[in-house]
């Protein structure tokens, strides 16, 4: 580019050069056609010049709309069959005011998450008013891992961690009012489970861990209350990677005595 610059500079002064000729003497000059051939070649270069800065400033104004919008948070635990709006930015980074955008958010991986949304506005500077511009809807449709990105554009946004769907247990006591030093059963139920659960039983209120009783696939506990009034059990089933807990309260009462015969 230099070059032709220099050439336009070069050329210039040989065309005032050739103009004061001219005027000097109207005998035409055997240069000419060389002048002629210069000029073309010239304003070829000057052609170049002019639309390697167009494409050079296009390209630089593509690269910075490039951040893309942005979306937080940037990693999301969800369970299947769950839903969550995360929060978009409505605008890119990266561009001035002036130029429009418009952008489409997607999943990587749609058979895991489907992704809704859309960032648009005639200016960065002057988002659209309209309803969700920049809300990504998220879906979770099994397990695995997704990520939130903009259709044509920018890398990952945000990962979605999609767990299987969480099965709730119950705990159930047959009798629930036993007599002291009498053992009761207690069963877990884990309804809808597809997979082989690890039940963690303790002795205390839903949360306290100081007193392990049991851990096993068996779903059944059997305990003795060892003081009057209500003990409590708690459990924790474990399917995989997710985990639910249940509480149940046990009475335990003592027998009272016969009052003697009079």
């Amino acid at each position: 580019m230099v070059g032709c610059i220099k050439n336009l500079i070069d050329e210039r002064g040989m065309k005032n050069l050739s103009k004061a000729r001219l005027h000097a003497s109207p005998v035409r000059t055997s240069r000419e056609p060389e002048w002629t051939h210069r000029a073309a070649a010239s304003y070829l270069c000057a052609m170049r010049t002019i639309v390697f800065i167009l494409l050079t400033t296009a390209v630089a104004f593509r690269l910075a709309g490039q951040s893309g919008p942005s979306v937080s948070p940037k990693e999301v635990t969800m369970q299947v069959g769950q839903t969550a709006a995360l929060a978009g930015s409505d605008h890119p980074g990266g561009l001035t005011c002036g130029f429009p955008y418009h952008f489409n958010f997607i999943s990587d991986m749609p058979a895991v998450a489907i992704v809704h949304g859309f960032a648009s506005g005639s200016s960065v500077c002057y988002p659209d008013q309209v309803p969700d511009n920049g809300v990504v809807s998220v879906t979770a449709v099994a397990p695995g891992i997704a990520h939130v990105r903009v259709e044509g554009c920018c890398g990952d946004l945000s990962t979605i961690t999609v767990l299987p769907q969480l099965h709730p247990v119950a705990l159930y006591a047959q009798p629930a009012r036993v007599l002291l030093g009498q053992p009761v059963v207690v069963t877990a139920l884990l309804t809808g489970s597809d997979q082989t659960p690890v039940f963690v039983w303790y002795r205390g209120r839903i949360g306290d861990y100081s007193l392990r009783l049991q851990q096993s696939s068996d779903p059944h506990l059997t305990f003795l209350g060892s003081d009057p009034g209500v003990s409590y059990i708690w459990v924790q089933a474990f399917e995989g990677s997710v985990t639910s807990y249940a509480e149940i309260g046990i009475e335990f009462f003592i027998q009272p005595r016969k009052r003697a015969a009079h």
